[in-house]
C-alpha cells in the first residue's frame, strides 16, 4: 500500500513546486521524512528507507538534493 501513499505524496509535492524535477521530489521527500524506531525490529534496521514521508514538510524542505544523470 505503500506506493498509493508515496505517489500521491509526490503529486502533492509536484503540485506545489512544478518546476522541480523528480529528483528533486524525491529528495524532499526523503530528507523531510520521520524516522522510524528501529529498536523495535533491530533485524529490520535498514528495510525502514528514509522513514515516514511527510507531504506537508516536503513542500518547503530546506534543501533539495537535485541529481542528474551525471551525478551517477
Amino acid at each position: 500500500m505503500s506506493c498509493p501513499h508515496a505517489s500521491a505524496a509526490a503529486a502533492y509535492v509536484k503540485a506545489a513546486h512544478p518546476d522541480w524535477s523528480p529528483a528533486a521530489i524525491k529528495s524532499a521527500l526523503m530528507t523531510t521524512a520521520y524516522i522510524m524506531d528501529s529498536r523495535k525490529h533491530p533485524d529490520l534496521e535498514f528495510a525502514y528507507g528514509s522513514g515516514h514521508i511527510n507531504p506537508l514538510d516536503a513542500t518547503d524542505p530546506g534543501l533539495v538534493y537535485d541529481a542528474s544523470v551525471a551525478d551517477y
